[in-house]
């Protein structure tokens, strides 16, 4: 299902509305259309689902991706993937640190105040 979604985030990110057709198209052969249409409703419930990216080009759909798009919307893509969740945790972290930050300020301010 992971790889149905994920050739569904590719679909988007190429400026493609993703549906069954062109998400079989990217698929291997054997993948039932049932399962298609599962993961993309899955897709269309949670589009920006993060998903670990298999490394198998016959998962990742890279041999029809090449003659898709260009390499570099590939690679961009990929590094997006990447990127996001270390984009998540470093605003999780900046939102920590403010409150660290908060919490001396007070602590300082009532030593101040004894």
């Amino acid at each position: 299902m992971d790889r149905i979604i994920l050739v569904a985030q590719q679909l988007a990110k190429e400026g493609k509305t993703p549906n069954t057709a062109l998400i079989k198209a990217r698929l291997p052969k054997n993948t039932p259309l049932p399962a298609i249409i599962q993961g993309l409703k899955l897709w269309q419930d949670n589009p920006n689902k993060q998903i670990d990216i298999p490394t198998e080009p016959s998962l990742t759909g890279a041999s029809s991706q090449s003659v898709n798009g260009s390499i570099d919307e590939i690679i961009n893509s990929k590094i997006a993937l990447a990127i996001n969740p270390l984009k998540e945790e470093i605003n999780t972290l900046k939102v920590q640190i403010d409150t660290l930050k908060e919490r001396i300020k007070n602590t300082s301010d009532i030593a101040m105040e004894e």
